[in-house]
């Protein structure tokens, strides 16, 4: 029996779904090009200043191999691309760098950015799978990557450090780095992080905080309790690079 035509109707469906996937890969792989170069770009004219806790920087990553000692780097949303130049700078002293990126598609365009610039995607979403994503993360520190956190991302409150990275610096055993950074420069996006697009050429003013070291935490209430410590830490690293080095009165980073 000769099977027959499907419906023109059906068909016709088909056919716009190919073409609408077509357009969907052309428009990402085009997408993940740009934004590949235009960090390329900002790597190449922008000028990375460490303008407080250079010497904390130093410790971390001076003695032995990095990724034998990864850290848990820390930064605002809002400089997500700042903190990523600055992290991505580091790769000449060792540190192997990592960004939890989600397993949608604009996760796959993501991690192809992270690719072309020699940095780990790890995937997961905190959202999401979260219990998955902490396991990635622990997974990931403890073959020599220092994944760096975002304490208010993915979705916010804006500037509200959640406990995230606290457990996974507890569970992994690496400290907690805290990174203000802040581009003399930018693009700021209508977006609920008021996210910060450094513009080429411009100077990156970054502010290390202390190396923290977790420990054993008591349970949620300990976690929650020191995320909010620490979200006014960079708050007060942020304000530093901010002023291009000048510590706050009274201010603890």
């Amino acid at each position: 029996m000769v099977p027959s035509d499907p419906p023109p109707g059906r068909a016709k469906r088909r056919s716009e779904n190919k073409r609408r996937r077509l357009h969907q890969r052309v428009l990402t792989a085009l997408a993940e090009w740009v934004l590949s170069r235009y960090i390329w770009l900002l790597c190449l004219t922008c000028r990375i200043r460490v303008v407080h806790g250079g010497a904390d920087l130093d410790a971390v990553l001076a003695a032995g191999r990095a990724d034998e000692r990864p850290v848990v780097p820390c930064a605002w949303h809002q400089s997500l691309v700042s903190s990523a130049i600055f992290m991505r700078a580091q790769r000449r002293r060792g540190l192997q760098v990592g960004f939890l990126i989600s397993p949608s598609r604009e996760g796959r365009f993501m991690s192809g950015v992270a690719h072309a610039h020699r940095m780990t995607a790890i995937r997961g979403s905190s959202s999401r799978t979260g219990k998955a994503a902490m396991a990635a993360l622990t997974e990931a520190v403890r073959g020599g990557i220092s994944p760096m956190m975002y304490g208010d991302g993915p979705r916010g409150p804006a500037q509200v450090f959640k406990p995230g990275a606290v457990v996974l610096a507890s569970r992994s055993g690496a400290p907690l780095l805290l990174v203000g950074a802040v581009a003399s420069r930018y693009l700021q996006l209508r977006s609920w992080d008021a996210c910060h697009i450094p513009m080429p050429f411009c100077r990156l003013d970054v502010a290390i905080g202390r190396p923290w070291s977790v420990g054993a935490l008591d349970g949620p209430d300990h976690a929650q309790t020191l995320a909010g410590e620490l979200g006014q830490r960079l708050k007060t690293l942020n304000r530093i690079a901010a002023d291009g080095g000048v510590p706050q009165a009274g201010g603890a980073a």
